[in-house]
């Protein structure tokens, strides 16, 4: 009996899988994503508030007592942790649920970073001023009114 040998090639160990995906490309990946702060709507509206009216609604709604971090914005909230020394910033964490650990910077870190993840999406009440009316006698009005109720 002959025995032939065959030439058969060995498959590659990641035939028919795809190829993985090295550090430095993923890394790439998630730098090239948009943070959210960083979108913007396409309204054409303007958001930003002024930053005392901002305090005195959370005044008046006492966001203080009900919040941890004692506002829900962030730029307040960076301004407050400024003048906080290391003990005021540790008992923010503790009533934040964030472990006090580290020194002033790293503690400042944790508490934005917490206060960041927490407020995602919480917004102060915006006042758009009065609704806008629409006048029956005036005819562009008294056309969009029939368009409305249609």
């Amino acid at each position: 009996m002959s025995t032939k040998k065959t030439n058969k090639k060995r498959a590659a160990p990641n035939k028919g899988k795809p190829a993985r995906k090295t550090k430095a490309a993923k890394r790439a990946k998630a730098a090239k994503r948009p943070e959210l702060k960083d979108l913007n709507q396409t309204t054409g509206k303007t958001y930003e508030q002024n930053l005392e009216y901002v305090k005195k609604l959370e005044e008046i709604l006492e966001v203080r007592k009900s919040n941890p971090y004692g506002t829900n914005d962030a730029r307040i909230f960076e301004e407050n942790m400024a003048g906080m020394s290391l003990t005021e910033l540790q008992e923010v964490a503790v009533r934040a649920g964030v472990f006090p650990s580290g020194n002033r910077t790293i503690l400042k870190n944790k508490l934005t970073k917490a206060f960041k993840s927490e407020n995602l999406g919480t917004n102060v009440v915006i006042d758009n001023g009065p609704p806008f009316e629409l006048d029956p006698n005036n005819p562009k009005h008294k056309k969009l009114i029939e368009i409305l109720e249609e």
